[in-house]
């Protein structure tokens, strides 16, 4: 059976989803049976050129937000010769943390730095907003996470390769996986197309923290108040983004005391992870005096940047709606 080619790439970003893909340490040699990278410009030092050569891929993973107009040029090229597109990480999936800039209008071009320095050289041309990769093309899985875990990475590769595995291989990942896509990778059958490699509820489903009666005082930063008692991190005042956000990471982050940041998403069940987080805050507000409850409010930093910090271009709703508009 001839092996699979395999391209990796990353727009805008910061690598480490790359480098989740070098973290399936001793399952390298299992990959390497069934499958080759034939571009991959970070680890192989893939010229362009490389790439106009190939006539078709089977499975690209693509990593980071498209930024410029050569990121998208890129990502449109890769999916014409890709049969199967994955977005690798939040940024390809959701935007990630740079659509924060999203939130800013453009002004003109920076100035340089240094009033002396050569500003002939040409600059890619930005783009008007910040995207996913799921704003530009058809996208056929997602594997989220800043960065993907180790076990779901391995599992996507498995999944995606129509790579049939002993259930020794994906126990660790299917625990976390919806049942269907478990047993299709035990199979050796690719997931249904537009499957999300992480669980179907929120990360509060899984959490192992006790959960009673939320009672929202004041806004905390993690260094400020830490319980060993496990007790649930936003009944303690942080503001952990748990309920709003897609399973399947293992409760990394709140395991060891760290509120969720939301870089997996959120759940299909929710509509707007920041709405999500606005109500599931404000009710539980331990005050009934206008006064009391505009006073826990101004404690809130950043709103935007705090609800939607992987997020903002694909999932906030209000945000898409202007853009329509």
């Amino acid at each position: 059976m001839p092996k699979k080619t395999i391209a990796v790439h990353t727009a805008t970003g910061c690598r480490s989803c790359e480098l989740a893909l070098l973290d399936i340490h001793y399952q390298v040699q299992r990959l390497n049976r069934v499958a080759d990278i034939v571009y991959w410009p970070y680890l192989l030092g893939s010229p362009h050129d490389d790439l106009a050569r190939i006539e078709a891929i089977d499975v690209c993973f693509f990593a980071g937000a498209v930024r410029t107009a050569d990121e998208r040029r890129m990502a449109e090229q890769l999916r014409a010769k890709s049969r199967v597109m994955v977005a690798l990480g939040a940024c390809a999936g959701f935007g990630g943390m740079p659509g924060l800039a999203n939130l800013v209008k453009e002004t003109g071009p920076l100035p340089s730095a240094d009033p002396s320095a050569d500003t002939t050289a040409e600059l890619p041309a930005v783009e008007p907003q910040v995207s996913g990769l799921t704003q530009v093309v058809t996208v056929d899985y997602v594997v989220p996470g800043c960065p993907p875990t180790q076990s779901l990475v391995w599992s996507a590769l498995q999944g995606v390769l129509g790579e049939g595995g002993a259930q020794a291989h994906l126990a660790y990942a299917a625990g976390r996986l919806p049942k269907k896509i478990a047993q299709a990778m035990a199979s050796g059958v690719q997931p249904p197309r537009g499957t999300v490699f992480a669980g179907e509820k929120a990360v509060c489903a899984s959490c192992s923290r006790v959960k009673e009666q939320k009672r929202f005082e004041s806004v905390k930063r993690p260094y400020q108040a830490y319980e060993s008692t496990g007790r649930c991190l936003l009944e303690q005042g942080l503001v952990c983004s748990g309920i709003a956000t897609r399973e399947g990471c293992g409760g990394l982050c709140t395991g060891v005391g760290i509120p969720c940041r939301g870089c997996f998403g959120k759940p299909e069940a929710v509509y707007d992870p920041g709405a999500k987080m606005v109500a599931a805050i404000s009710s539980t507000f331990d005050a009934e005096k206008p006064q009391k409850i505009d006073a826990v409010v101004d404690q809130f930093l950043d709103l935007a940047g705090t609800f939607y910090r992987y997020t903002l271009p694909t999932q906030c709703a209000l945000l898409n709606i202007q853009e329509k508009g």
